[in-house]
């Protein structure tokens, strides 16, 4: 899959090697199931026509760049998990557009006339709630007339689990209130997140890599993905920090980065039972 970050002084350069495809729009932020539905069934499209999939995102996310920065979005995940989740998912190519105030402002008919015609759409997948141009008055039921009928839109619908809309706020309130046991039934997978680890004492912290997100204060059972071999370990989340336990040393290096599967949060019956075991704490972990 080819990568491309295009911006507003680049534009016209990365229209030159572009050709006809099918593109599917969105932030994608977590690439949850919802998401998989608009990249599977553009996927699908493309292979009719035999044409390549482009997968067209944005960044930042606009309410940030629209409110002037003063609305932070906790992402889920940072452009590297995206690039490589939608390689997986068998796109060609991946756009990423620089989300400014000037794109912001585009009509929602320059839009498609110079971020889709222009990069060769012929058909176009996204969410049923899937907006673009100027306060977002374009639409998919809009794409047909802005394109000049020129372009398709798959329209799909809304994605559920138990009666309730998968999306990326959704599981980021899953993630802030520590449910993460629920998460895999949204997203696809458990929660992941990469980060580096510093030893402190007798107990090792993690520190997170940009763009992922910490879930609420509490124990959890996590899984270490690292040297290609998964481990089971304790992961105590308590002032913004996160600190794996564990009594009989680390299979880690100081500074390496390891990738973590958050499984569930555990009890709080579990924090006094672990306590009598041989599993160093410090004195401010123990009274989560």
């Amino acid at each position: 899959m080819e990568f491309i970050h295009v911006t507003s002084n680049n534009r016209e350069q990365t229209l030159l090697p572009t050709k006809p495809c099918v593109a599917a729009l969105g932030f994608f932020d977590g690439v949850h199931l919802g998401h998989q539905q608009v990249i599977k069934e553009a996927k699908k499209a493309a292979e009719e026509q035999e044409l390549p999939l482009v997968i067209m995102s944005f960044f930042p996310h606009p309410k940030e760049v629209l409110s002037n920065g003063k609305k932070i979005i906790p992402y889920l995940m940072p452009m590297n998990d995206k690039r490589r989740i939608f390689e997986e998912l068998g796109a060609d190519y991946f756009y990423l557009i620089q989300f400014t105030k000037e794109f912001a402002g585009l009509s929602p008919r320059e839009f498609v006339q110079t971020y889709l015609l222009d990069f060769g759409a012929k058909q176009v997948a996204a969410g049923f709630d899937f907006t673009y141009g100027h306060r977002g008055e374009g639409n998919m039921d809009t794409m047909k007339s802005d394109s000049d009928g020129k372009i398709e839109g798959i329209k799909v619908d809304k994605i559920e689990w138990d009666g309730e809309k998968i999306s990326s706020t959704l599981i980021r309130n899953l993630v802030l209130a520590g449910e993460m046991e629920k998460i895999a039934s949204y997203l696809g997978n458990d929660y992941q997140i990469e980060g580096r680890i510093v030893f402190r004492k007798k107990h090792a912290e993690v520190v997170l890599h940009p763009y992922y997100l910490m879930p609420a204060s509490g124990w959890y059972e996590v899984t270490v993905n690292l040297h290609q071999e998964t481990t089971t370990q304790i992961a105590v989340v308590h002032d913004g920090r996160l600190t794996l336990l564990q009594g009989q040393g680390f299979p880690f290096y100081e500074w390496e980065s390891v990738r973590l599967s958050w499984k569930k949060r555990l009890p709080k019956g579990f924090v006094h039972d672990e306590v009598s075991r041989p599993v160093y704490l410090s004195s401010s972990l123990v009274g989560l």
